[in-house]
C-alpha cells in the first residue's frame, strides 16, 4: 500500500460513469444492505468527505465474489459497524464489474476480495483492508484507523502492529514501550487500544504489554469490563505455562511459579489449573513417568480444547523412556485425543505416536 498516492491525482484523468453502472445507485445517499452509501464515485465523494471532515471509505465490491458479498451484507451492515461508519466515514461502493470500476480497482491493486480502502481528506490512503473480518474485528480495525488519523499514538501503534505481523518479539516489545510511554492508563484502556493487548505476539507473559496490563488491571476492568480483560489475561498465562508443560521450554520452577503467582495476584480463576500444569511440567523431566501420564490425563479434562493436541504430542517422552505401564496409559490418552481431531494431519501424527507407545 503506497500511502503517498492521491486519489485526486489518480482520478483526475478518469471520467467515471459509475453513477449509472448499477441499478439503484446515484450520487445521492442510498441505503443498500443497511449501510448508507453516498454513491459510487470516490472522486466526487472526496470533496464531500472533506467538507464533513470525515474519512472516505471505498468498498471495492464484486457481486460474483462470495467473500465480497458476505463482508458487505454481514459486516458492513452490522448495526454497530454501520453506526460507526456513518458517524465517522463517508462510504462509497465501487462496483468492479464495470470498466471504470475495474480500472480503479487495478490502480489500487485490488486482486482479491474483500477489499476496502480508506482515505483521509487529503486523498491519502491511510489503510487497506483486504482480508475477511467479522463485525467485531472490523469495528476494531476502524477504531484503530480513527486513532491513527487523529494522531493519538498513531505512529507508535503502527510500529507495534508492523513488528507483531513480522513476528519480531524484540521489535514488538520496543515499539510497545514507546507507545505506552507518557500515556495515561485511562487513555490506553480503551476499545481502540485494546486490540493490541489481544494480540498474542504483543501480549506475552513478561512482555511490556502484559506488565502494563497487570499493573493497571483495575482500570482496564473498570473501563472495558472484567469479562473482556480476564480471558485475555488467562490465555496469556496459559500459553506461557503450556511451553513448560509440553517441554518446548526447559522446566524452571522459578519461572512457572511466577506465572502461578501472577494469576493469584490478578485474582484469576485459572490459578489452580496453572498450578496443575506447573506440577505436570516438573514431573515430565522426572523418572516418575507413570505419575506424569496420570496427572497429564487429569489435566486434559481441565485445559481448553485447543491445548489437548500439544499435550498429547508431548507424551513422546513416554515413548522414548517410559515403562510398559506408562506407555499403555499414554497410548490411551493419545488415541482419545486422536478421535476428536478434525485435521487429518493431526490425526496422523497422533496415530504414529500411538504406534510408538505400543
Amino acid at each position: 500500500m503506497k500511502t503517498g498516492w492521491r486519489i485526486g491525482i489518480l482520478l483526475s484523468g478518469l471520467c467515471l460513469a459509475l453513477g449509472t453502472a448499477r441499478a439503484g445507485t446515484s450520487d445521492g445517499q442510498e441505503t443498500k444492505r443497511g449501510l448508507k452509501y453516498w454513491g459510487n464515485d470516490p472522486y466526487a465523494a472526496l470533496s464531500v468527505a472533506k467538507q464533513q471532515r470525515k474519512l472516505l471509505l471505498v468498498e471495492f465490491y464484486a457481486d460474483w465474489d462470495y467473500r465480497s458479498r458476505w463482508m458487505s451484507e454481514r459486516v458492513l451492515s452490522d448495526s454497530t459497524v454501520r453506526s460507526l461508519i456513518e458517524a465517522e466515514f463517508l462510504a462509497v461502493q465501487v462496483p468492479t464489474d464495470t470498466p471504470d470500476g475495474a480500472d480503479l480497482a487495478q490502480m489500487y491493486q485490488v486482486t482479491a476480495y474483500p477489499s476496502i480502502v480508506v482515505f483521509n481528506t487529503n486523498g491519502d490512503v491511510v489503510d487497506k483492508i483486504d482480508t475477511t473480518l467479522d463485525a467485531e474485528d472490523f469495528e476494531q480495525r476502524l477504531q484503530a484507523i480513527l486513532m491513527t488519523t487523529q494522531g493519538a499514538g498513531a505512529w507508535q501503534m503502527r510500529q507495534v502492529y508492523s513488528a507483531a505481523e513480522n513476528g519480531d518479539t524484540l521489535a514488538t516489545d520496543q515499539a510497545m514501550e514507546e507507545f505506552l510511554a507518557g500515556q495515561l492508563p485511562t487513555d490506553v484502556a480503551t476499545s481502540i487500544c485494546w486490540p493490541l493487548f489481544e494480540n498474542g505476539v504483543v501480549n506475552r507473559f513478561g512482555s511490556p504489554a502484559f506488565d502494563y496490563l497487570e499493573k493497571h488491571v483495575s482500570i482496564f476492568r473498570q473501563q472495558l469490563g472484567a469479562g473482556k480483560v480476564d480471558p485475555v489475561l488467562t490465555e496469556t498465562l496459559l500459553r506461557a505455562m503450556l511451553a513448560y508443560t509440553v517441554g518446548s521450554a526447559p522446566f524452571q520452577a522459578e519461572a512457572t511459579q511466577k506465572i502461578v503467582t501472577s494469576a493469584h495476584n490478578l485474582g484469576l480463576s485459572a490459578e489452580p489449573l496453572l498450578q496443575s500444569m506447573a506440577e505436570v511440567a516438573e514431573l515430565r523431566g522426572s523418572d516418575e513417568l507413570a505419575l506424569y501420564v496420570a496427572r497429564l490425563g487429569l489435566l486434559m479434562d481441565q485445559v481448553p480444547e485447543s491445548y489437548q493436541l500439544p499435550l498429547a504430542i508431548s507424551l513422546e517422552v513416554v515413548a522414548e523412556r517410559g515403562d510398559k505401564e506408562a506407555r499403555n496409559a499414554a497410548a490411551r490418552i493419545v488415541n482419545h485425543v486422536r478421535v476428536a481431531q478434525f485435521s487429518v494431519n493431526n490425526a496422523t501424527i497422533l496415530e504414529e505416536l500411538g504406534e510408538r507407545l505400543k
